[in-house]
């Protein structure tokens, strides 16, 4: 089976991947723990992993593992921890492998499909695609908010 489209939209996920892993990085401990756009900036960045279960997993699938209530991975609430940026970034890694390894298990023809568990989340019907483009977009979402933080500061951004 044909695997260049899957490849083409892993491209996009990959490097949504890369950039928030050197946000990651490269975050001041200062601005780590600082609230911007409504939370703050760890738990940004782990909401953006947190939420490939909300993405990717399906039925009777087991869930990536998280560090954390659902409630604080969805950004239903704040945590009352400030975690480490290595406790962080090890959960982030994880679940970036969790990801990827399940969609490398989509071929070019399965990608049209529906994506029944995300389809059961939202309500309507989503293709692993549509799943894919998503998983990318809203990882660079959140980047740009962690990256104002850094510019707000004063701080050069990661783009």
């Amino acid at each position: 089976m044909s695997t260049v489209i899957r490849d083409s939209l892993l491209g996009s996920v990959q490097h949504s991947f890369g950039l928030m892993n050197a946000f990651m990085d490269a975050c001041p401990d200062e601005v780590w723990t600082e609230n911007f756009g409504g939370w703050p900036i760890w738990q940004q960045c782990y909401h953006c992993f947190s939420a490939m279960n909300f993405f990717l997993k399906q039925h009777g699938d087991p869930p990536c593992e998280a560090l954390f209530p659902d409630s604080v991975g969805n950004l239903g609430e704040k945590s009352r921890e400030n975690p480490s940026r290595q406790k962080v970034k090890d959960f982030a890694l994880r679940a970036q492998e969790w990801a990827l390894r399940c969609a490398q298990a989509l071929d070019d023809k399965s990608l049209a499909e529906n994506n029944e568990g995300l389809s059961a989340r939202f309500g309507k019907d989503m293709t692993h695609a549509g799943t894919l483009a998503l998983v990318a977009s809203h990882t660079l979402y959140h980047l740009g908010i962690c990256d104002a933080a850094l510019r707000q500061r004063g701080l050069p951004g990661m783009f």
